[in-house]
């Protein structure tokens, strides 16, 4: 469960990195690695990711990752994972990942988080999504029991969620099969729950 909460939060640190487009022209690829990627976080581990780009622009994004790492620890978002005791600190290493000595734990074991060429990508697909509960507590109550389940003292019962075979990683966050995007679209759609989502794939 522990790569699953690293893929949620590494993702919304990373998106402070696309809000400059200029960055997504240089990305090829960014890859989960390492402890992370393998399930094994320790309270002590790094979570480590790796952007793939051509060696000229290799210092440039460095750099624009850190920054990107840093404005994610000071935002509303990095507050929520405090909440969760997920604090993990999140190391960027950049450069042609073909060339790179770690090249082969990316491929054996490796997360794609963004590709600009999916087509090509052999592995298990899957979705992340981040919804935006309601707000007020009736509204709150009746769509996390209808859609997360109930698991009560006296009561307990399946959601939406499991029949779509997915899971819940946070209050807010879940992550479902490729397959099952398309219908958790709709069915969120039709309680009125906003969203935003992120593909990425298992590599095999």
């Amino acid at each position: 469960m522990k790569r699953y909460k690293a893929i949620a939060y590494v993702q919304q640190a990373l998106s402070f990195l696309f809000i400059n487009e200029k960055n997504a022209e240089k990305i090829r690829a960014i890859y989960l690695y390492g402890s992370a990627a393998r399930d094994e976080l320790t309270q002590e581990s790094d979570i480590d990711i790796f952007i793939d780009c051509e060696e000229k622009d290799e210092k440039k994004m460095e750099t624009e990752g850190k920054s990107a790492i840093s404005r994610f620890y000071e935002s509303k978002e990095y507050e929520k994972w405090k909440i969760l005791r997920f604090t993990h600190p999140i190391s960027i290493n950049t450069g042609n990942v073909r060339v790179w000595e770690l090249n082969t734990s990316i491929s054996s074991e490796g997360i794609l988080l963004y590709s600009r060429q999916t087509d090509i990508i052999k592995g298990k697909k899957e979705t992340l999504f981040i919804i935006e509960l309601p707000s007020k507590k009736e509204q709150y109550l009746k769509f996390t029991r209808k859609f997360f389940g109930r698991k009560e003292k006296y009561y307990r019962g399946e959601g939406i969620l499991h029949n779509l075979k997915g899971k819940k990683i946070s209050s807010n966050v879940f992550i479902i099969p490729k397959e099952y995007q398309q219908e958790t679209m709709t069915v969120l759609g039709k309680l009125g729950v906003n969203y935003s989502m992120k593909e990425y794939y298992i590599l095999e």
